[in-house]
């Protein structure tokens, strides 16, 4: 059941950054997570329900912006439509405060990027096993009519080793009728080639977004460089996935199964039809590989659990 607070609107603006201690409503903030490109992300404690949450709030300068109000009135949408033990749960949210904000589960701050830093790239077995419960997250997602769009390493986190995916401020409704979003929102060196030439997006979008995720857990560096950040400049030099192919070669040197490089470069394909059509598709090449089976069409978040 989602909280709300009893003080809806009632506050008056908040500071920009609050201070550790600061009450907000029905929470105190501890300390700041992240900055986000409209929001800022803070651990809280919630005097209700005695329990640490996340929160995560429009800034002064953004709260007035009607994108970044629609982005999070969609990303708490989104959210109530997820129940999975691998998705970060949404526990309340204040879209009528001076500054809205979303109250989510505190699933950690260790993520997958912090991961990367201190640990440098995974054995094979680690890197499919953590994709293959992602998969069951992102399957999911695709159950309930929606794509995540910005799949990437800081966008995992890790809860006693298990993968939480956050951040569903791009998700995209499937049964939009526009068939794709009308801008190119996410991380550039994670875009499909289908988002960034706004063409209709499928479940192969973000079977691309997990195929990237792998290769960079094994080879330690991103399938592709960055783009120039000048927006006059042609899209194939701002988005070098459209032109260029991730160095193969990098997972050979570091041991990796020509299979499960085979796996990696199909769903990678610039064409969203020569990729897996579906997550459970990957799932399935990815069985090989490692003796754990997770298929997003018959997982349960108990059975999730236990895998």
């Amino acid at each position: 059941m989602t909280v709300a607070s009893p003080n809806r609107g009632a506050a008056p603006p908040p500071e920009d950054v609050p201070g550790p201690g600061t009450r907000v409503d029905d929470f105190t903030v501890a300390y700041r997570i992240s900055r986000g490109m409209s929001a800022d992300v803070f651990a809280v404690w919630h005097h209700g329900l005695l329990a640490p949450l996340v929160c995560k709030r429009l800034r002064p300068a953004d709260a007035g912006d009607e994108k970044s109000r629609r982005l999070l009135r969609a990303e708490c949408d989104a959210l109530r439509r997820l129940c999975h033990p691998c998705v970060v749960r949404l526990v309340g949210e204040n879209m009528h405060a001076p500054l809205p904000y979303l109250l989510l589960e505190h699933a950690g701050t260790h993520t997958l990027r912090a991961e990367l830093r201190e640990s440098g790239a995974f054995e094979a077995a680690r890197a499919v096993r953590l994709v293959q419960h992602l998969g069951g997250a992102v399957g999911h997602v695709h159950a309930r009519g929606l794509l995540h769009r910005d799949l990437k390493p800081s966008n995992v986190v890790l809860r006693g080793g298990r993968p939480v995916l956050i951040d569903f401020g791009v998700a995209w409704d499937l049964g939009d009728v526009r068939r794709c979003p009308p801008d190119r929102s996410g991380t550039p060196q994670y875009l499909a080639p289908e988002q960034v030439t706004r063409m209709p997006l499928s479940p192969a979008t973000d079977v691309y977004g997990l195929g990237a995720l792998l290769f960079e857990l094994l080879a330690g560096e991103r399938p592709f460089r960055a783009g120039v950040e000048d927006w006059r400049a042609p899209l194939s030099a701002r988005y070098p996935q459209l032109v260029d192919e991730p160095d193969f070669e990098a997972l050979s040197a570091r041991g990796v199964p020509e299979g499960l490089t085979s796996v990696i470069r199909k769903s990678l394909s610039r064409n969203p039809r020569a990729r897996f059509q579906s997550v459970p598709e990957l799932l399935r090449a990815l069985d090989e590989f490692t003796p754990v089976k997770v298929y997003p069409e018959h997982l349960t978040p108990e059975a999730a659990l236990l895998a």
